[in-house]
């Protein structure tokens, strides 16, 4: 039986993502597994915000970005933003392939994804089913 390894890759849920760190993540949700998570982006003398909305949250967890990454296998590496004055930062927004967290969920989760959001500050991961990114 293969036994697929669990992978990191970048997400880029809008085209014109800076090559720059998210400064820190900010989260509000409501009682019907919806989550709005904004992040603040510093590109040269301006500052963007980068708003994304899940819906059919099955799982969060946020942490200080000190406490690692609980959720992802330790053999998982995490792309570089590889470019620019931030070229060794980890990249913001990624997305979790043959998730072991997903696996992990009961009931139905076929069409549900584990979003991986990196900042200076802390670390949000979030099953969903959808997720939706706009600058704001």
């Amino acid at each position: 039986m293969n036994i697929v390894q669990e992978a990191v890759r970048r997400w880029k849920p809008v085209e014109d993502l800076p090559l720059a760190a998210c400064q820190v993540w900010r989260l509000q949700s409501d009682s019907y597994f919806e989550l709005a998570v904004e992040g603040d982006f510093f590109v040269g003398p301006s500052e963007r915000a980068l708003k994304i909305n899940f819906h059919g949250v099955l799982a969060l967890s946020a942490h200080d970005d000190m406490l690692g990454l609980p959720h992802i296998s330790a053999s998982s590496s995490i792309p570089l933003i590889g470019s620019g004055s931030q070229a060794s930062y980890r990249w913001p927004l990624l997305q979790v392939d043959n998730s072991q967290w997903l696996q992990s969920m009961p009931g139905p989760k076929d069409d549900c994804s584990h979003f991986l959001l990196l900042s200076l500050e802390c670390t949000v991961e979030v099953i969903a089913r959808e997720a939706i990114a706009a600058w704001i």
